[in-house]
């Protein structure tokens, strides 16, 4: 069974050092067979910082036990547009920004 503590650690720890400037949020969802992973960014989305997402995938998915899969979006939303509408289960990181008050997310 995949807990809601054990995904948030785990995609906490895979993002130390991989958070571009441009990131604004890290959706999780999961459930007893797969987890789901919205990394969502401000502006165009640098290749690199796609692939460097992909590797936080990677990175949860193999603190987990098989038949376990992992689902990676990558996605555009400009600020000051609300993320509100973007959330899934939890989120495991959210960037500070003055045009919006993340405290109803």
């Amino acid at each position: 069974m995949i807990e809601r503590s054990d995904v948030l650690l785990s995609v906490q720890r895979a993002l130390l050092g991989a958070v571009p400037s441009g990131l604004r949020g890290v959706a999780c969802g999961w459930n007893d067979k797969q987890i789901t992973l919205l990394f969502i960014f401000d502006g165009p989305i640098d290749p690199d910082e796609e692939q460097d997402m992909r590797v936080v995938g990677t990175e949860v998915i193999a603190d987990f036990h098989a038949p376990a899969t992992i689902d990676e979006q990558v996605i555009r939303v400009d600020s000051p547009k609300s993320l509100s509408g973007y959330a899934l289960q939890a989120w495991a990181y959210i960037r500070k920004e003055a045009s919006e008050d993340n405290t109803s997310l």
